[in-house]
């Protein structure tokens, strides 16, 4: 369902006016935030629909956004025979269609740690952040990795080229939390109740992971909107 935000809730009053930002050259650039958690599977598949977006020109800002808090540092396990084998069959197969390795996961993680760290790393170290974000959903969704394990992120931050010590110190600090605290809130300004989560700068709300197809007829109509209004 398509939902609008019921008011501005970013510094740019006026180009969420217009709905994106203007860039170099007098161009108009569209901007969307993508709400995620790690332990989504339609999250993972969000990372197909940002490469779209990417590639029609629009500015994506991934944001955390904790699914389920409640999930103990064990993590919850999945039942042989329980109601997430067809939820996970179901996007797998969407996953594997878009040319992301899938494997069903034994359990949810808890994933506090996870999303702290990723936007740590978004935030302070940006060019190491799409690798880091990618690889800790092929941690849990390709490779059978445990991403509530302080140890596999610090591994996978290593990996992404983020400074390891940096990142240690603001867990230590509580800067980290703070961090997804902030996010947290401002998810809820923006009306997000799940995820994945799109909120374009102009107000449009689309929850879940909309077809490709969608997608791209959205993005071409608000432009031709915003041509329109000029």
């Amino acid at each position: 369902m398509v939902r609008h935000a019921h008011r501005p809730t970013r510094p740019q009053a006026l180009s969420q006016a217009q709905g994106w930002l203007r860039g170099a050259g007098n161009v108009m650039v569209m901007h969307v935030t993508l709400w995620s958690d790690y332990l989504c599977p339609w999250c993972y598949l969000s990372l197909d629909r940002h490469a779209l977006l990417t590639d029609l020109g629009v500015e994506v800002t991934v944001r955390p956004f904790e699914l389920h808090p409640e999930i103990g540092p064990e993590g919850r396990l999945h039942r042989p025979d329980g109601r997430t084998v067809a939820v996970f069959e179901g996007v797998g197969a969407e996953c594997e269609a878009a040319g992301l390795r899938f494997r069903m996961p034994a359990r949810t993680p808890n994933t506090n740690h996870a999303l702290q760290v990723g936007e740590l790393v978004r935030t302070a170290m940006p060019d190491a952040f799409p690798v880091l974000h990618r690889s800790l959903f092929e941690a849990h969704f390709a490779d059978g990795l445990d991403i509530g394990d302080p140890e596999v992120v610090e591994t996978l931050v290593a990996r992404s080229g983020a400074d390891v010590d940096a990142v240690r110190d603001a867990l230590d600090t509580n800067e980290a939390a703070l961090a997804l605290h902030a996010a947290r809130d401002l998810a809820r300004e923006d009306g997000v109740a799940g995820t994945p989560t799109l909120v374009f700068d102009n107000g449009l709300v689309l929850p879940a992971v909309p077809p490709r197809a969608t997608l791209e007829r959205w993005v071409t109509r608000m432009r031709e909107r915003d041509t329109a209004g000029r």
